[in-house]
């Protein structure tokens, strides 16, 4: 019987002993990356209903969805918004629009532009709390109804803008003397 060197054993016994150190065995996994989407579609319409009344459209070049955050991030977008007659509330454009599902959120980023029968407001960033029916524009925002021009920032309105209230506001247009009290 052939027996082995004693220096051979003593060497694969500290082999054994270091690759199989706590440190190598208790290892952090790292969460998944969440910017891969789920699903990635491009010249899309989406279609929302409330029952059997569509609330809102989204048509965008892009859209990429995130099933298990319910998020849907979309490119180029159009979004039209119904009341609950099926006739346009109001449209929002924007470079993306993030629909947080999970939330009822709308963020809408990037050249944005807010059209409806009682104005249009343009802002670089709208953020749309479905919840409440209201919508904020932390940055700087122009609201124009009619030949009136106000500029500002902190808005706040709904979707249909049937009010606005802004802070650090300029204006440009007409003053109806038999309208303002001095």
């Amino acid at each position: 019987m052939r027996r082995f060197p004693n220096s051979l054993i003593f060497g694969a016994m500290v082999l054994v002993l270091i690759s199989c150190n706590s440190e190598r065995l208790n290892q952090d996994t790292p969460a998944m990356n969440q910017g891969i989407p789920d699903e990635t579609s491009y010249d899309i319409t989406i279609t929302e209903y409330n029952g059997d009344r569509i609330d809102y459209t989204l048509d965008a070049k892009k859209i990429e969805r995130f099933y298990d955050r319910r998020l849907i991030k979309a490119y180029g977008v159009i979004l039209q918004d119904f009341d609950d007659l099926g006739r346009l509330n109001s449209t929002v454009k924007g470079d993306t629009i993030t629909v947080d599902e999970a939330r009822n959120v709308v963020i809408a980023n990037g050249n944005v532009i807010l059209n409806s029968a009682n104005g249009r407001v343009a802002a670089p960033l709208l953020v749309w709390d479905r919840n409440v029916d209201e919508i904020f524009a932390p940055q700087n925002v122009t609201l124009i109804r009619g030949d009136d021009v106000l500029r500002g920032n902190n808005f706040r309105t709904d979707i249909k803008v049937s009010f606005a209230e802004m802070n650090t506001v300029s204006a440009d247009g007409r003053i109806n003397e038999k309208e303002f009290n001095w």
